[in-house]
């Protein structure tokens, strides 16, 4: 079977589709398959966070890809405007996470005392400091950590510029055309079959996200990617009554340019209902009233799920998946797939094409589980 396609991605979230823009600038002939609509999982329900610090529990590998995966957003909104005209609504006006308890400041002043050791940039705020930069917030707040070089991005239209940019640059982008199975020749991928057709392919590229097991399981490989679902609901403002991405225990809330505050979000592991609940509502609700008392008299917005793909110890399941050959996945990536969707994408897009990634992704490499039940 002769290719058709050099590099054929199976899944149109924020990591499928820069999987596919990053190949198709490379000038490999992509095609991009998505089941239902770009974005339509959880990368479009995300509130896009780009929290590389603020997700960090320590300087380790997986640090390293969140900090890259923040650097290479710097750049990335501008370029995809550049190709599509779209803005995806980048703010970088950093994240506070701030303390309610004793126990909570402590935590957080660890966390301090690390990502200053490894050289980044973080700084305490006492409660009056914390008002002064955000004077909306809540009274009850004893301190915060603050991390000046995160920022936030409007996810649904990230997703859609890079597979707008993905299109510009030749790459074939197909909705609702959901991947039935894998081609295989002797030991290796050979393309992807869907209702209506077979793609000769190169490489494949697994980007499905909590559905990443089913095609890996028609071959015998276990991707261990489960489901955990988030609620996260929306408040009308004029203007948002912060800038910063404010976090404590109980909830996130992250200002949009549009005038909304996205409140996010619940961790309900072993769902694949993605409706949001009464339960996750109030919960939700009642903590960003705590934080944030000014939202108790805006309008409600709307609620929402999504199933973000969890793995056993919450890091990415990236790179080939063993035997057979010319099968690469990129999944898994929990609560950070819009954050790392830039690095993921350019480092898998270029293993797709046989080139070295400018990245180590030995860490995470799908194999790593193998033996284990």
């Amino acid at each position: 079977m002769n290719p058709s396609a050099d590099v054929v991605v199976v899944g149109g979230g924020a990591v499928g589709c820069s999987v596919a823009y990053h190949a198709a600038r490379r000038g490999a002939r992509v095609v991009l398959l998505e089941a239902e609509t770009v974005g339509s999982g959880a990368s479009g329900a995300a509130a896009g966070m780009l929290a590389a610090q603020a997700e960090a529990r320590g300087p380790d590998s997986f640090l390293d890809l969140l900090l890259e995966g923040r650097k290479m957003h710097r750049k990335l909104g501008a370029e995809l405007y550049e190709v599509t005209g779209l803005d995806a609504e980048y703010v970088w006006e950093g994240t506070l996470r701030v303390a309610l308890s004793e126990a909570h400041a402590k935590d957080l002043s660890e966390a301090l005392r690390w990502q200053r050791e490894a050289g980044l940039s973080a700084r305490w705020l006492d409660g009056a400091e914390v008002r002064e930069l955000e004077p909306a917030l809540s009274a009850g707040i004893s301190g915060a950590l603050y991390l000046p070089e995160d920022g936030q991005v409007n996810s649904p239209r990230l997703v859609r510029a890079l597979a707008l940019a993905a299109a510009r640059n030749r790459a074939e982008v197909s909705e609702g055309e959901p991947a039935s199975g894998l081609i295989r020749q002797r030991n290796r991928i050979a393309g992807v079959r869907t209702a209506r057709r077979e793609i000769a392919a190169g490489s494949v590229v697994v980007c499905g996200g909590v559905a990443s097991g089913t095609l890996a399981r028609h071959l015998g490989i276990r991707l261990p990617v489960a489901p955990v679902k988030g609620q996260i609901l929306s408040v009308e403002t004029i203007t948002p009554p912060i800038t910063s991405n404010v976090w404590d225990e109980e909830c996130y809330l992250v200002p949009k340019r549009d005038g909304r505050v996205i409140v996010g979000a619940t961790e309900e592991p072993g769902t694949h209902d993605r409706r949001p609940t009464l339960g996750g509502v109030a919960g939700l609700s009642g903590a960003a009233i705590g934080l944030l008392p000014h939202l108790a008299r805006r309008p409600f917005a709307g609620a929402w799920g999504g199933l973000r793909p969890g793995t056993p110890d919450g890091r990415p399941l990236i790179g080939p998946a063993g035997d057979p050959e010319g099968l690469l996945i990129a999944t898994g990536h929990y609560r950070n797939g819009v954050l790392l969707a830039p690095i993921t994408g350019d480092a898998v897009s270029a293993l797709a094409l046989g080139e070295q990634p400018a990245v180590d992704l030995s860490p995470f490499s799908p194999l790593r589980f193998e033996g284990q039940r």
